[in-house]
């Protein structure tokens, strides 16, 4: 399980960046993740409380925004995977193995480059501080 390692980064950060903007508390994190990061947001969110507890962000709200996959082609293509070819290819065991089946330009139909997907970015991060009313 991956994710307790993310997690620990995703905290160390937000803790940082608390710590320099004088936080009193840490209200909401809000991360950006792509469908393809291998990450689950349930055990993700679990890894985080567990070390937020005792610290300011212990009431935090982890929110997850999945990324779709985006592709580029030669043929000039730039834009995201179609998400209906995704749910006809329901019959792989691995939603992974879905989107690999579909890594084709929709324009003219040659191997596209995965382009996006694959990214975890912390978004923003909500503090309150003792100045606040």
């Amino acid at each position: 399980m991956h994710e307790l390692s993310i997690a620990c980064e995703i905290f160390e950060q937000v803790m940082s960046t608390a710590k320099e903007h004088g936080a009193t508390e840490v209200k909401h994190v809000t991360l950006q993740m792509g469908r393809l990061s291998h990450t689950n947001p349930e055990q993700l969110s679990f890894c985080f409380n567990v070390l937020a507890d005792e610290s300011i962000a212990k009431d935090a709200d982890l929110i997850v925004e999945m990324i779709p996959p985006s592709l580029e082609c030669e043929c000039g293509y730039k834009g995201a995977v179609d998400e209906k070819k995704i749910r006809e290819n329901c019959e792989f065991e691995s939603e992974l193995l879905a989107y690999a089946a579909v890594m084709e330009c929709p324009v003219c139909g040659k191997p596209a480059q995965l382009t996006g997907g694959r990214e975890l970015i912390i978004k923003s991060i909500e503090i309150e501080t003792e100045n606040q009313d």
